[in-house]
């Protein structure tokens, strides 16, 4: 009996210690300026070989009470503030005080990088658009993410989508890549980036400048690298979202993931429908033209330590109507034309560190894009004809063409000491065309390249990175591209960045042998172009000032590149619309922008900028250059933060200055012209609140408050006056976007 009482004895004490140590581990988290509560923070348990052992958030008085029987490390994280990182025991209670982040404006970035950094340490001139700005301005699209960067123009075209110009150049010029994988799929030289979804991406990085030493062709302006989502933090993640405007958009997306030990499964999913919108409603054509866009993304990754390995399939399926116009019909018939595009990626990526001093990255990729066009006659009158019923439809044609990527790019960074540091990477991209609006209807090239770098500090705040990339294209002569990068810290706050790199393009197979007809254009293709290249340089400050109070940040930046053989679209009769693609002599485009931002650790960001681009052309190599035309760009930020009200006003401003445009004289080759599209400005306004422990949040906005529709573009072609207008936007926006987030 004296032993049974033992026993029990034991087990009770073995019961409520462990009943104890589960009731007295807790986090308390405040905020360290105004000792408040931080309520329904994030927070991340994590078993001491880094995988995930529980996520979970504070109460409304910022606590968080759980059971743990062994030590682990902690990631405490929440909206505005800077992660806390750190070690708790059984049984420990610890307070945790958190930080506004004060380096929101200097995120984590990894692009062209020998490993993750800050982007104000990077050696490259590097922009973040981070998830917390996409989520307040009700972001849906790339094109929308990135309308506020000072550097960038966006352009809108209703028939080829929405593209870009960054310093000076087209976004034929700018590589697009997801998770480091290029986005296949160009219309006129441009990816449109209104079909790109935004609804699981962590943060945008802008790489300005050429960056051919490492991602090759099509990077002479520089890089859009989009990262998404990974979560590390919840065993299990559910999303949805919604979005809807005045304008026909009407948007719905679901995703969610799960962590099992060292396992993560993902899925993503999006349908974007704009059912078009007419500026004038009284005719069948619509300015904007109805379009409907599915994107899903299936995920897997493996993650122990320092290695991981991830497995991605993403698809996207786009339908755009064109509705013919019954002022042009003959007996009754209507010509209407059916856009389909489906764009399927799949890609596998290895990271490993091998040593302290040795680590990997490797990715490999396959994109399918392909694209049909079916023609349609429609009876629109009320007898029978040409053999059609009534509103009768049947099928005149259709084509199919198709586009197919395999990349490998992968590179090994070695860093002996805390002073050197060398990468060696490799890039071979293999395309493929096929179709009947594809010369012989069959076209192929290949890309092989390597690259080497190394960056040298000699003293502790001088960096200088020297790299070079040697190509083999089969289809055009490729150069060696070298590249070198300068960072001084020139005292502490204050650092400057210079570059010189030289940058190469081949044509793409469209450009070359692509015949792309449509309702409003008709392009051809051409074999006989030349590559381009540039050589670029690019300075830029960076200062910052800071104390317990705010932040304050200002960096002037300036590049000048001077080009050769710049490809663009000849007009060979105005008619028709009939253009194909050809090159121009030389080219040179300069500027400079000074972007300023200012953070109150009470709540309050602002930010202003302004860019000057001037440019110039010579038709023939060697030429005389014309004479520099210059055009501006202004934008004007500013969010306040009530963080006790998890309610956010944000508004952000941009002017477009008169902007020039190079045009040809189809009558006379040798004689281009500019024309000037009159100025513009766009405003946006957005209330953001957080509802339910932060699960749910509400965004209430208008986009395009100035109500453009139109702009005018004019000129004089010899002693000829010449006006056209365009049409650049739907109107005034006013629209709703929730997101919902369930975790455990």
């Amino acid at each position: 009996m004296k032993h049974f009482t033992k026993h029990i004895t034991t087990l009770l004490l073995v019961f409520f210690s462990h009943i104890a140590f589960g009731q007295n581990t807790s986090i308390k988290i405040t905020d360290k300026r105004t000792s408040d509560a931080v309520s329904f923070a994030n927070i991340e348990l994590l078993n001491l070989d880094k995988t995930l052992h529980k996520g979970l958030t504070s109460d409304a008085n910022g606590v968080a009470k759980f059971n743990i029987d062994k030590k682990v490390k902690y990631i405490v994280s929440f909206i505005g503030y800077a992660d806390k990182k750190g070690e708790i025991s059984p049984g420990e209670n610890i307070n945790i005080e958190l930080n506004v982040d004060t380096e929101i404006l200097d995120a984590v970035v990894v692009t062209g990088q020998y490993e993750a950094k800050r982007a104000d340490k990077s050696i490259y001139k590097i922009d973040v658009v981070t998830s917390i700005q996409l989520e307040e301005r009700g972001v849906s699209n790339l094109a929308d993410a990135l309308s506020n960067e000072s550097n960038i123009r966006i352009k809108v075209d209703p028939s080829t989508g929405t593209s870009i110009e960054m310093n000076g150049m087209g976004g034929e010029n700018v590589k697009y890549l997801i998770d480091g994988v290029p986005i296949v799929g160009r219309v006129m030289g441009n990816v449109d980036l209104s079909q790109i979804n935004m609804d699981n991406v962590d943060h945008i990085e802008i790489v300005q400048g050429p960056m051919s030493v490492v991602y090759g062709t099509s990077a002479l302006a520089g890089v859009i690298n989009i990262i998404t989502k990974q979560n590390t933090r919840n065993s299990n993640n559910l999303k949805a979202n919604t979005y809807l405007d005045n304008k026909n958009n009407y948007n719905v997306g679901v995703s969610g993931s799960i962590i099992r030990g060292k396992n993560t499964f993902s899925l993503n999913s999006q349908r974007n429908m704009f059912q078009g919108y007419d500026l004038s409603p009284e005719t069948r054509p619509m300015n904007f033209n109805p379009e409907l866009v599915y994107n899903a993304d299936l995920e897997y990754a493996y993650r122990n330590k320092d290695f991981m390995i991830k497995l991605k399939t993403s698809y996207m399926n786009n339908e755009v109507l064109n509705h013919g116009n019954p002022d042009t019909l003959t007996n009754g018939i209507v010509n209407d034309y059916q856009y389909l595009t489906t764009r399927s990626s799949n890609s596998i990526t290895i990271n490993d560190r091998l040593s302290e001093k040795l680590s990997y990255n490797i990715i490999g990729a396959y994109t399918y894009y392909g694209r049909t066009t079916n023609h349609y006659q429609k009876n629109l009158r009320d007898t029978i004809s040409e053999g059609l019923d009534i509103l009768e439809q049947r099928k005149v044609s259709d084509d199919f063409t198709k586009f197919d990527n395999i990349m490998t790019r992968g590179n090994f960074t070695y860093i002996p000491s805390s002073k050197l540091s060398f990468q060696f990477g490799w890039d071979v991209n293999f395309d493929s065309g096929e179709g009947v609006k594809i010369k012989d209807e069959k076209q192929t090239m290949t890309d092989y390249a390597a690259f080497l770098s190394a960056q040298w500090k000699p003293i502790e705040k001088f960096s200088i990175q020297p790299g070079f990339r040697v190509i083999y294209n089969t289809n055009y002569s490729a150069p060696v591209v070298p590249s070198i990068n300068f960072q001084y810290e020139i005292i502490d706050n204050l650092s400057l960045r210079a570059s010189y790199a030289k940058g190469f393009r081949a044509p793409s197979l469209k450009e070359q042998y692509l015949y792309l007809v449509g309702s409003s254009h008709n392009i051809q293709g051409n074999p006989d172009l030349h590559a381009e290249s540039t050589n670029s340089y690019n300075a830029s400050l960076l200062y910052k000032f800071k104390d317990e109070n705010m932040l304050f940040k200002i960096e002037p930046s300036t590049f000048y590149n001077h080009g050769r053989d710049k490809i663009f679209i000849r007009i060979i009769e105005e008619e028709t619309n009939t253009a194909t693609y050809d090159n121009l002599g030389e080219t040179i485009n300069y500027g400079y922008s000074i972007n300023a931002s200012f953070l109150h650790f009470g709540g309050l960001t602002t930010g202003i900028g302004f860019t000057r681009i001037g440019e110039a052309f010579a038709y023939e190599e060697g030429a005389d250059f014309s004479p520099f035309v210059y055009y501006n760009n202004y934008t004007l930020n500013a969010k306040y933060n009530f963080r006790k009200l998890r309610l956010v006003l944000m508004a952000n401003y941009k002017l477009y200055g008169e902007t020039p445009s190079l045009r040809e004289d189809p009558d006379d080759t040798d004689n281009f012209y500019y024309v000037y599209t009159k100025p513009y400005s766009d405003l946006e306004f957005t209330i953001s609140k957080m509802f339910w422990r932060n699960r749910m949040s509400v965004v209430i906005g208008g986009k395009n408050l100035f109500d453009n529709y139109n702009t005018t573009t004019t000129g004089y072609k010899g002693e000829t006056y010449t006006e056209r207008y365009s049409t650049i936007n739907y109107g005034r926006t006013f629209f709703v976007r929730m997101n919902i987030k369930l975790s455990n």
